[in-house]
C-alpha cells in the first residue's frame, strides 16, 4: 500500500500539487474505518477506491463511482490551499472545532450516506425472477413515493447534520454509528431524531 499512497502528505501544506494525492489518503482512510459499521457495501467501496487510485493513469482502466469521493475531497481542498489539515476553519454550534480534514471528511460522508440510499432503492435486474418482476404500475408508485418522502424531509427544514443523520439512519447505521459520523455525542444524534419527529408531527399531524 505505502508505494500506491503516501499517507506523509497529509501532514503537509495544501497545495495544487497535492491536493489529490491528500484526498486519495482520506477517502481511502475513511473507507477503510467504515467497512465495521457500514459492512459489505463499504468493503466494496473501499476496494473500488484502492484499485483505483492504484490505477488511475492506466488508460484501460475505467474509475469506479468510489472514486467519486476522490473528487470531492479533492475539490473541498482547492479552497483551502495554504492550510494544513488540522488548521480550524470553524466551529459548530457547541463551540466544537472544525478542522480542513474533518469537513473534508464530512463532504465525503454525505456523498457515502446517498450512495447508501440509492443502493437500497435499487434492484438489480440480474436478481429478478419472472414471478418477483414488478409491474410498471408498481415501479412507478414507488418512485413517487420517493418523491413524497423527499418532499416531506425538505419541509421539515432540517439542518445539514440533521440530514445527514436522516440519511445514515435510511442506511441502517445506529445511533453511535452515526455520531462517529458527525462527531457527536449519541444524546446529540437522539435529539436531533426527537426534533425531527416534532416538526414532523407539527406540520403533518392534523393532515
Amino acid at each position: 500500500m505505502s508505494k500506491v499512497l503516501d499517507f506523509n502528505v497529509l501532514n503537509e501544506e495544501i497545495t495544487r500539487e497535492n491536493v489529490l494525492s491528500m484526498a486519495e489518503a482520506i477517502a481511502f482512510s475513511e473507507t477503510q474505518y467504515l467497512i465495521g459499521y457500514i459492512g459489505t457495501k463499504m468493503q466494496k467501496l473501499h476496494s473500488n477506491v484502492y484499485w483505483d487510485i492504484a490505477y488511475k493513469n492506466d488508460v484501460n482502466h475505467i474509475l469506479s463511482d468510489g472514486y467519486d469521493l476522490v473528487q470531492e475531497g479533492a475539490l473541498f481542498l482547492c479552497e483551502h490551499y495554504g492550510k494544513h489539515l488540522n488548521d480550524i476553519i470553524g466551529y459548530s454550534k457547541k463551540g466544537k472545532k472544525i478542522t480542513v480534514k474533518v469537513a473534508c471528511i464530512r463532504k465525503m460522508a454525505k456523498l457515502i450516506n446517498l450512495r447508501s440510499r440509492d443502493f437500497y432503492r435499487n434492484i438489480s435486474l440480474e436478481a429478478l425472477t419472472p414471478a418477483s418482476e414488478p409491474s410498471f404500475e408498481l415501479q412507478e408508485e414507488s418512485e413517487q413515493d420517493y418523491s413524497a418522502a423527499d418532499n416531506i424531509v425538505e419541509n421539515l427544514n432540517l439542518t445539514d447534520n440533521m440530514k445527514t443523520a436522516l440519511q445514515c439512519r435510511m442506511a441502517g447505521l445506529s445511533y453511535p454509528e452515526i455520531g462517529r459520523i458527525l462527531e457527536r455525542a449519541q444524546a446529540t444524534v437522539f435529539e436531533y431524531f426527537v426534533k425531527m419527529r416534532q416538526r414532523y408531527s407539527a406540520i403533518y399531524a392534523k393532515i
